[in-house]
């Protein structure tokens, strides 16, 4: 590959001097750019951007030790090699040109040999230099890509550099930085003072260099102080030792760690209230329920909340004739919402126990009831039962929830009773067409009642519990433990996860002819 021509200004008033210089550089792969004093030399130096200057000392307007000043000043932190060709040979005005800038010494007349090694030299010290530098600028562009803050700082905790990021989390332009303390940068709580010794830091302990991200207090330029974490790392370089500083401003994630500390507390108190209001409408709930009656020893139930509130209601009564009247509920959803909207059907339920009601009656009065007080959309699934006191036979309502089952008292199913019925609280009575359906008994049977969320109940491996498992869990458990016996099917069932409706089961037993229905004890 080709080298790159260097670009050469070259600086004398004697056009022959100049000439032959410019040979010498065409030879050498150089493209002069001339200048004939100390004025113009300055003028093309900051117009042109050369890279080396050749200078003559013994120049009108203003000679070459003057314009190196100057040109020094122009380029700044570019190094641009300026080189002395003159014909002043003394010892002094070769010290003096290097002092205010030079880098190396040319004597007049020139030796084409000796120029032209000069040169070469002088090309790979260009070609390390600008190779050096477009290294610091790939690190200068990846520190400045850096999301956190980069400051290095020598042994006295004096900033040496600063990256973009730091600029801006500190409110300092970068030139305003370097070369400061450290401490500018820290409240004033911070170790107590604005000039920071990092070693006595690291001795002290109050800091680690490398492996420990500490959280401190910064403060910005305008004096606001906002938490931020420092990592530092501890370079030992082959002339002294430098300091790396990490900074990440954690202001904004404090910020979000205080909202959500606070949107926890806040969700705590809605938590604890709510559970103080479902404790209250449970409390009410079981005051409108005749526990007494549930305990009869005709009745088998059990109601598993998917929540800490099932929406699933059974209810038993007792006529005065000793008729049994059942009810098993499951409003739309579950928890306390769907309880509220069975609560208005218990009062009526069992007042129509008390007088003895016909179960179509009954089961009109409650739909006309819900229909009036829920809202559209929302419904009461459930089927009614009243066994006969007398005589072995009774009537059945099934709306909305699975088939209701006759057992024997092996758990073979000997009549089941499909839902024909819409739910109550859809429809007025008159458009529903409310009809019971009448049954009876020879042997001593059960009568298995049980809401959707058993049979909708589903394993790990999303398999209901069904029908299926209903009527196998009867016919695999004795006549008196048959809830007991559904309980730990459907657990074994489950597994670890929770049903994902309530579940409820009721289960009465069918006495035979001339006996009577036992009462609770």
């Amino acid at each position: 590959m080709a080298e790159k021509p260097l670009r050469v200004l070259v600086a004398d008033d004697i056009a022959s001097n100049r000439s032959i210089v410019g040979t010498f550089l065409v030879h050498l792969n150089c493209v002069p750019i001339y200048a004939e004093d100390g004025v113009e030399a300055v003028e093309l130096f900051r117009r042109e951007s050369p890279d080396v200057v050749l200078m003559d000392l013994m120049m009108p307007r203003m000679d070459g030790f003057e314009a190196i000043r100057q040109i020094r000043s122009i380029a700044g932190d570019r190094w641009v090699p300026v080189i002395i060709l003159s014909a002043l040979s003394g010892e002094g005005d070769i010290v003096h040109g290097l002092d205010i800038g030079a880098d190396d010494y040319l004597a007049k007349p020139l030796s084409f040999p000796v120029f032209a090694a000069r040169f070469k030299a002088l090309r790979r010290l260009l070609d390390m230099q600008r190779r050096l530098a477009s290294s610091l600028e790939q690190v200068r562009a990846v520190a400045n890509g850096v999301i956190d803050g980069i400051i290095s700082a020598d042994e006295s905790g004096r900033i040496l550099s600063v990256n973009r990021a730091a600029s801006q989390i500190f409110g300092y332009p970068s030139s305003e930085m370097i070369g400061q303390p450290l401490g500018m940068l820290m409240s004033d709580g911070e170790f107590g003072s604005a000039e920071l010794s990092i070693p006595g830091l690291l001795s002290s302990g109050q800091m680690k260099a490398g492996g420990q991200i500490r959280e401190m207090l910064g403060r910005r330029k305008d004096g606001t102080i906002f938490p931020m974490e420092v990592g530092m790392s501890d370079l030992q370089l082959p002339n002294r030792r430098m300091f790396i500083g990490v900074v990440r401003d954690v202001s904004e994630a404090r910020r979000i760690q205080r909202q959500l500390a606070e949107d926890a507390a806040r969700l705590q108190r809605y938590h604890d209230e709510s559970e103080r209001e479902q404790e209250l409408a449970m409390s009410i709930m079981e005051r409108q329920i005749r526990s007494d009656w549930l305990h009869d020893s005709a009745v088998q139930y059990a109601v598993m909340p998917a929540r800490n509130f099932s929406g699933d209601v059974v209810a038993v009564a007792r006529a005065p004739d000793g008729s049994l009247y059942a009810m098993l509920a499951d409003a739309t959803g579950h928890g306390l919402a769907a309880a509220v909207s069975v609560l208005p059907a218990l009062g009526a339920f069992y007042r129509g126990a008390a007088r003895n009601a016909p179960l179509s009656n009954l089961v009109t009065e409650l739909n006309d009831l819900l229909c009036g007080l829920l809202p559209a959309g929302r419904f009461v699934a459930s089927a009614l039962v009243r066994l006969e006191a007398a005589a072995p036979e009774g009537q059945i309502w099934v709306g909305g929830v699975p088939d209701v089952l006759l057992i024997d008292d092996s758990g073979s199913v000997v009549q089941r009773f499909v839902s024909r019925q819409l739910p109550l609280g859809i429809l007025p009575s008159a458009e529903a067409g409310i009809a019971c359906e009448a049954f009876g008994w020879s042997v001593p049977s059960q009568i298995v009642l049980c809401s959707d969320g058993l049979t909708e109940a589903e394993s790990r491996q999303g398999q209901p519990f069904g029908a299926a498992g209903l009527e196998q869990t009867l016919c695999a458990t004795p006549r008196a433990s048959r809830v007991a016996g559904l309980r730990e099917a459907l657990t074994r069932h489950l597994g670890r996860q929770s049903a994902g409706d309530d579940v409820s089961v009721l289960i009465l037993d069918c006495q035979v002819a001339g006996e009577a229905l036992a009462r609770a004890v």
